[in-house]
């Protein structure tokens, strides 16, 4: 295409800034398409206008825009800006059906898609046949939605027929009984098994009392906050998942999942669980009492305001050896004068805390004297 001489000579680093800076802000009177080029170059090759140009884009009408996306964009790149500094959902579906739009325009674009769009991708066989991250970042993607990911591992499947045998019939297994309802729904949204990261790793670290006590229960049976027993399937299948998607299913799994996934010794994976959405006061309660989970989980019990308002959660965390001191100090005075006295005679507990509890409960029979 030939270029608008102005912008052409912006491209090429020939404008004097003056003129780069009006350009930039949008002040010189070059056509909308023009501008939208020079606009992007200044963006994405992260030249000195960046910020300038960026916040002109921004602030041009929807209206201009949808005008220059009735044609296929030239140069394509224009499309990248669009689809990763505008969020008007006609503007982006626009862009997306742009006949000029390009297989790396989408995988640079797609983690800064809203949910609302990504099924546009994922009907555009063609651009992910030709980059297949696009499929794992769709699967990735914070706002897809459950029929999205489920079809991402469909066409991952049954199209690309990417992965080994075993994995791809064991991923068609996971769908079918999740559409049976004999599996949580997160289940379906597992990202493939890959090699635990350096970070992931380091969480598996633990004291050697912890991983003491983590191996005595393993030999008993598996029991959740309510003493209903675990299936075997359940806890075989999880068994069997690599760190990453144990992580993934912590944050989103169901009750039966959370259970068997707190006595992980991976901290990121237990510190999932607790943040699951879906978590009740009934396991919070129980997973304060765990004499396996990481500190970082305590930590984020003892914060939680609405939590610690219950007082079966209070004692549990309190009375817990695994609890750090201050946490324990700061709420022990809570509890009641036959658990203070339990308090004071445990010897699994810091010596400073019985102490205190004990001075405690003198005080509390003193003054009642």
């Amino acid at each position: 295409m030939n270029q608008h001489p102005i912008v052409e000579r912006f491209l090429k680093g020939q404008l004097p800034e003056a003129m780069a800076l009006a350009l930039a802000g949008g002040a010189l009177p070059v056509p909308a398409p023009a501008l939208l080029t020079a606009l992007t170059h200044a963006v994405l090759a992260e030249t000195p206008f960046a910020e300038r140009a960026l916040a002109t884009f921004q602030a041009m009408p929807e209206g201009v825009l949808s005008g220059v996306l009735m044609a296929p964009v030239d140069p394509p790149s224009g499309l990248q800006l669009i689809l990763c500094h505008r969020k008007e959902p006609a503007l982006l579906e626009a862009a997306l059906l742009n006949p000029a739009l390009t297989a790396g325009i989408v995988e640079a674009s797609v983690p800064s898609l809203p949910g609302s769009v990504l099924e546009i991708v994922l009907n555009n066989q063609v651009l992910w046949m030709e980059r297949p991250r696009i499929l794992d970042l769709l699967e990735e993607h914070p706002e897809g939605e459950y029929v999205i990911k489920r079809r991402v591992n469909e066409f991952r499947f049954e199209v690309r027929r990417m992965g080994p045998e075993e994995v791809k019939n064991e991923r068609l297994e996971i769908l079918d009984e999740v559409e049976a309802g004999h599996l949580d729904r997160a289940w379906s949204e597992l990202p493939l098994p890959k090699e635990a990261t350096a970070e992931e790793e380091a969480a598996e670290a633990e004291p050697d009392e912890v991983a003491a006590e983590r191996k005595r229960q393993a030999e008993q049976p598996l029991l959740d906050d309510e003493g209903n027993e675990i299936t075997l399937t359940l806890t075989q299948r999880i068994a069997r998942l690599r760190t990453n998607q144990k992580i993934i299913l912590a944050l989103k799994g169901g009750k039966e999942e959370r259970t068997i996934l707190i006595r992980e010794a991976n901290r990121l994976i237990q510190v999932n669980v607790i943040r699951n959405g879906r978590i009740t006061e009934g396991e919070v309660a129980y997973i304060a009492q765990m004499r396996t989970v990481n500190e970082e989980v305590l930590r984020i019990i003892s914060s939680t305001r609405d939590w610690m308002k219950k007082y079966p959660i209070t004692k549990n965390l309190v009375m817990n050896p695994r609890t750090p001191l201050p946490l324990a100090l700061t709420h022990f005075k809570r509890l009641m004068e036959p658990d203070l006295k339990l308090l004071m005679k445990d010897r699994n507990v810091s010596e400073l805390l019985r102490r205190e509890a004990r001075r405690l409960v003198e005080g509390k029979a003193q003054g009642r004297g």
